[in-house]
C-alpha cells in the first residue's frame, strides 16, 4: 500500500471518528432531562435541574405565592376600616405557567437533533413569567371585606319644590372608595419574582416560603438543589403578610347642586286645574298613572315633548283601565278613558307658560272639564300632542292629583314680568241635523226620538301676551270644530228613510286606546 493510499485510509477513519463522536455527543446532548445552563424563569436560575423538578418546584412556587398573605389597611383619617388580609389568590392572582410549559416541550418532543438544537438556543436566555390580577376577583375581594365603604352610595343633589313652589336644594354626598386600578398596581408592584420564592428549612422536611416585603431571599437558594435534596410533598409556610396602605378615591355622584342650578329652573312659571267629570274609578286609574308617568319630566332648551311616548310607558307600567273613549265622534265603552284629560290639562298649562305648541287637536265631540278650544285629544297613532322648550333654559313638568282633579305645574326661568292669559271665542254654531232609522214594529206614519241632536261649534283661542298685566300682543292658536250631532229618529215609513250610501268609517279612538268594549 502506498504512502498516499494509507494517509486517505487515516484521514476516511479519522472522519468517521469524529462523525461517531459528534453524533453521539449529539444524541447525549439532546437526550438529557436537565435543562440547560444559564437558563432563568423570572430571575429563577434554573440551569441544571431536571425538567421534571423543574415542574414540580415551579407549582410549588405558585402554590405558596397564591398562600402569600396581603393585609390592607386604612392610613386615611377620613377613611375608618377594620384591616383585612387576604391570600393573593383570593384577590385574582393568575399565574400564566402553561407559557413555560408550552416553552418546554421542544425539550421533550421531536427529534434528537431538534432537541439538541432547541436546548443550545435556549441556553442562557431568560423566560419572564408575567403574573396578572382579574380585577374583578379583586374588586368582589374588596366588596366582601370592606362593606362599610362599598354599601354606602354617593346621592345626588335634589331638587326640592315646597307646598309653596319655592325651590331649594339638598347638596350631592360623595362616598369614598378604594382606587381599584391603583391597588392593583401596587399589588403587582409587590410581588416578588419566581427567584425570590425559595426553599427553607423547616423541623426534618424542606418547604417552601416566600419572602415578605422588604426581605427578599437569594435565587441561589434552589439553584442546583438535587431532586434527592427536595421533600415529595410542599406545604407552604405562611411568614409575615406584605402590608399595603389602601389608595382611596372620592366617588362622586352622578348629578350634583351646581349641575341642578344650571339648569335654571328657578320658580313656577305656569299652572292649571281641571276637575274629574266623573269619579269612575277606571277614569281616576287612568288619569292618575298617566300623571305619575309625566312627573318630573325634564326638557331642556329645543327639546320637545312627546305624549305618545308616555302614554306608551303607562300602559306597560301601570296598564289601563276600562273607562268611557270617544269612538268616531261617539262616547262608548272602552280602555284608558281619561288620559287626554292629562294632555288637556297639561296644554292649558303650556300655554299659559308661553311655550311652542308643536302638535295638537281638538276632541271631536266637546268635552266638560275645559272650555271649548282649550282641549287636547289623544288618538293611539293618528292624534298626538307635542309642545317644544322654547325657552333658553330647562323645563320641569310636576303634577298632582286626588280623587277628583288633576294639577300640572310647569317651573323654569322665564321673565317674571311676562304672563300669558287664553280666550276662546265661539264663532259659529253647527245646528243638528236629523237622521231616520227604520224601526219595522212602529205603527206607520209613527216617529219615535232616540237621542236628541247636540249643537256643534267652531270655536277661535287666542293667547295673550302681559306684561306686568298690559297686554301686549294676541296669538290665534287654534279654529277648532266640534261637530253637531245629528238628531236620531226612529220612524216605519221607508219613504222617510234615505239608504245609507256612506262607507263605514275606520275606527279612530279617542281619549282612550281600546273600545268599544261591551259585556
Amino acid at each position: 500500500m502506498t504512502l498516499q493510499r494509507i494517509f486517505w485510509v487515516r484521514m476516511l477513519l479519522g472522519l468517521l471518528l469524529f462523525i461517531s463522536a459528534a453524533c453521539a455527543t449529539m444524541v447525549w446532548y439532546g437526550t438529557q432531562r436537565t435543562l440547560p445552563p444559564g437558563l432563568t424563569v423570572d430571575h429563577w436560575e434554573v440551569g441544571g435541574i431536571t425538567i421534571a423538578e423543574f415542574e414540580r418546584q415551579l407549582e410549588d412556587k405558585k402554590k405558596l405565592l397564591l398562600q402569600q398573605t396581603i393585609r390592607m389597611e386604612s392610613r386615611n383619617p377620613d377613611v375608618q376600616v377594620q384591616p383585612a388580609d387576604w391570600m393573593l389568590e383570593q384577590l385574582g392572582l393568575e399565574l400564566p405557567l402553561q407559557e413555560v410549559s408550552d416553552r418546554l416541550q421542544p425539550l421533550k418532543n421531536g427529534s434528537i437533533f431538534q432537541r439538541a438544537v432547541y436546548r443550545w438556543r435556549i441556553r442562557n436566555a431568560e423566560w419572564p413569567l408575567t403574573a396578572s390580577f382579574d380585577a374583578s376577583k379583586l374588586h368582589a375581594a374588596l366588596m366582601r371585606g370592606f362593606p362599610e365603604l362599598y354599601n354606602k352610595q354617593p346621592e345626588d343633589a335634589q331638587r326640592i319644590i315646597g307646598p309653596n313652589d319655592m325651590i331649594s336644594y339638598v347638596p350631592e354626598t360623595a362616598v369614598m372608595r378604594i382606587n381599584e386600578p391603583e391597588l392593583l398596581n401596587q399589588l403587582q408592584h409587590i410581588l416578588p419574582s419566581m427567584g425570590a420564592v425559595g426553599w427553607t428549612a423547616a423541623a426534618d422536611s424542606r418547604q417552601l416560603a416566600s419572602s415578605p416585603l422588604g426581605e427578599g431571599s437569594s435565587p441561589s437558594a434552589v439553584h442546583g438543589m438535587k431532586p434527592e435534596d427536595a421533600a415529595p410533598a410542599v406545604t407552604p409556610v405562611a411568614k409575615s403578610p406584605f402590608l399595603i396602605a389602601l389608595p382611596f378615591i372620592r366617588q362622586e355622584p352622578a348629578l350634583n347642586i351646581s349641575m341642578l342650578q344650571a339648569q335654571g329652573i328657578d320658580r313656577k312659571i305656569s299652572e292649571f286645574t281641571t276637575t274629574y267629570p266623573q269619579n269612575g274609578e277606571g277614569r281616576i286609574h287612568n288619569i292618575r298613572s298617566t300623571a305619575q308617568s309625566i312627573q318630573d319630566v325634564l326638557l331642556k332648551p329645543g327639546e320637545t315633548f312627546d305624549y305618545a311616548t308616555y302614554i306608551a310607558q303607562t300602559e306597560a307600567k301601570f296598564g289601563f283601565k276600562e273607562a268611557p273613549v270617544i269612538l268616531n265622534g261617539k262616547l262608548v265603552p272602552g280602555i284608558g278613558g281619561g288620559i287626554c284629560q292629562v294632555s288637556s290639562t297639561l296644554y292649558n298649562a303650556v300655554l299659559r307658560a308661553g311655550l311652542q305648541i308643536v302638535e295638537r287637536r281638538n276632541h271631536s265631540l266637546p268635552v266638560s272639564y275645559v272650555p271649548l278650544g282649550q282641549d287636547a285629544t289623544f288618538a293611539s297613532g293618528h292624534i298626538n300632542f307635542k309642545f317644544r322648550n322654547n325657552t333658553e333654559k330647562y323645563i320641569l313638568i310636576r303634577t298632582y292629583t286626588d280623587d277628583r282633579r288633576i294639577t300640572v305645574k310647569l317651573f323654569g326661568q322665564t321673565p317674571a314680568d311676562i304672563t300669558y292669559a287664553v280666550e276662546s271665542t265661539t264663532i259659529e254654531k253647527l245646528q243638528p241635523s236629523i237622521k231616520y232609522v227604520l224601526n219595522p214594529t212602529l205603527p206607520n206614519g209613527r216617529k219615535q226620538t232616540i237621542s236628541k241632536g247636540k249643537t256643534g261649534y267652531v270655536v277661535d283661542t287666542y293667547r295673550i301676551k302681559l306684561q306686568n298685566g298690559i297686554e301686549m300682543s294676541r296669538e290665534r292658536v287654534s279654529r277648532d270644530t266640534y261637530a253637531a250631532q245629528p238628531t236620531i229618529i226612529a220612524t216605519n215609513d221607508g219613504g222617510a228613510i234615505e239608504p245609507n250610501t256612506r262607507r263605514p268609517e275606520a275606527p279612530l279612538i279617542e281619549d282612550g286606546v281600546k273600545g268599544p268594549t261591551f259585556r
